[in-house]
């Protein structure tokens, strides 16, 4: 959980703050400086909370069952539920760069890996109801 003042801003104030943020986003030129300035600017953990919450919002897109991505992210069904909710009320810039970012090589490689961490898990659920499934989970074969 982020870490938040409980001391609150005006929205005036907000955006004021805000855009300073935006411009120096805006004005890095290339992987290596975002990277860099991201490394100095965030802290492990928000980093990680970030990194997890878009591939939460990827793996949402593509519709794997609430359960996969607990598996996968480590995520509460609260979190999974209430960043679903807000997955259907996201702009339209917001949904284009995510389609973008799903059709990339290492995107798609990403979930190759997340799918194969998954096989195992998924056959052992469904070898609850089904007697092959259950064979095959027995001996080890978990293609």
């Amino acid at each position: 959980m982020p870490r938040v003042s409980k001391s609150l801003l005006k929205n005036k104030q907000v955006k004021e703050i805000s855009s300073h943020l935006l411009y120096l986003i805006s004005s890095l030129n290339n992987e290596n400086e975002i990277n860099s300035f991201l490394e100095s600017f965030l802290t492990k953990e928000e980093n990680l909370m970030l990194s997890k919450r878009l591939v939460l919002f990827m793996m949402l897109k593509k519709e794997y069952p609430s359960s996969a991505i607990k598996n996968v992210l480590h995520l509460s069904h609260e979190t999974i539920r209430i960043h679903q909710n807000q997955l259907n009320s996201k702009n339209k810039i917001f949904e284009k760069m995510l389609k973008k970012l799903l059709q990339r090589q290492k995107t798609r490689e990403l979930f190759e890996k997340i799918n194969k961490f998954l096989k195992p898990i998924n056959l052992a659920i469904k070898s609850k109801n089904d007697m092959r499934a259950r064979a095959k989970f027995a001996s080890g074969d978990w293609t």
